[in-house]
């Protein structure tokens, strides 16, 4: 929970910002009345990816969050730098104003039917996700899906995860706009006490967390101090992680080493709806049925494993011998209509 919960997810947020406003200037440069609309194309095909993956195969989707938030972006792409910050600022403190304010804002009815509704999941999802067939969960990941997106508590929930995205997100749009990426040999100094600092946050973060949520860490509900500093931890160590990757990648030693993860950084959508299939087949009745019954520790070795075992020597091959990962190939030519050179 300290060290990983969150963070990435962050991190990928933080890069896709980062990109909304590198392929936008570029779109602009060519086309400056067209940019905007090839982009809203972009988004409105990820969007559409986005709930095939969520609603047919696994409700964990994050591409309806970036397709959904990449459209406030445009929205939001000529706002003054202060307005920005204040945006994230709420995000910041959204987690906590909502974990204080969920008991005011639901009946105990309905608190009552959405705690009834949770166990019947658990328990529908462990007989269609673990011993049914192919479609049988499907049909299970529609009812999830449906559910999320058509109740008063399931958009309660799904909101609170666009906020957490939308976090990472406006960092990275922020970090583009100010054309730090741009600079980063000139700030390369400047890193250093950056990511230090950034840990030195995350670790005070961490600590006012664990004592004021004292017993109750592992419970759904926290105190507002508690669920603040939990939020500023959790982005403050994502910065931390960005900065230590950035310095390793500026660093000429290390960035040779890095090099072999290049190939599924330039396949991304691809390598990400892959890693859905193997989970599901690994995990799936209709696969090899290991739904609840391995350890945490073994689902994260096992998610290591399929990366470095499979997924970057994948990669590298597809890549030698095309210019784009298939999903990415897809995406280019119903954003186009044909690939551009």
């Amino acid at each position: 929970e300290l060290l990983f919960a969150g963070k990435f997810n962050l991190m990928f947020g933080m890069v896709f910002g980062i990109g909304f406003t590198l392929q936008l200037r570029r779109l602009e440069a060519a086309d400056s009345d067209g940019g905007a609309l090839i982009y809203i194309r972009r988004l409105t095909v990820l969007l559409a990816i986005g709930v095939v993956h969520a609603a047919l195969l696994w409700m964990g989707d994050v591409l309806i969050a970036y397709a959904v938030l990449g459209l406030m972006l445009l929205a939001i792409r000529r706002v003054p730098d202060g307005a920005v910050l204040a945006l994230l600022g709420l995000c910041l403190a959204y987690p906590a104003a909502s974990d204080a304010l969920s008991t005011h804002l639901f009946s105990s009815e309905t608190t009552m039917l959405a705690t009834f509704e949770f166990y019947q999941f658990a328990s529908s999802n462990d007989v269609a996700f673990g011993q049914g067939g192919f479609v049988d969960a499907v049909r299970e990941t529609m009812r999830v899906f449906a559910w999320a997106y058509g109740s008063p508590m399931g958009l309660f929930t799904v909101v609170g995860f666009f906020v957490q995205m939308a976090t990472g997100i406006l960092i990275g749009f922020y970090v583009g706009r100010r054309g730090w990426i741009e600079r980063l040999p000139a700030l390369a100094q400047r890193l250093g006490p950056a990511q230090w600092a950034a840990l030195a946050v995350a670790l005070a973060a961490a600590a006012a967390w664990c004592t004021i949520g004292g017993a109750s860490l592992l419970e759904d509900s926290e105190s507002f101090s508690a669920s603040f500093a939990r939020t500023i931890g959790r982005a403050a160590l994502m910065c931390f992680y960005a900065l230590t990757l950035v310095r390793l990648a500026l660093a000429p030693a290390t960035a040779r080493a890095l090099h072999v993860f290049a190939y599924a950084g330039r396949m991304p959508l691809s390598n990400y709806l892959l890693q859905t299939l193997m989970g599901l087949f690994v995990f799936y009745g209709w696969g090899l049925g290991y739904w609840g019954r391995t350890t945490p520790l073994a689902e994260m070795l096992l998610a290591a494993a399929l990366y470095v075992a499979i997924q970057l020597p994948l990669s590298a091959w597809w890549l030698t011998r095309f210019r784009y990962g298939p999903v990415e190939y897809l995406w280019r030519r119903l954003t186009y209509g044909r690939l551009s050179r």
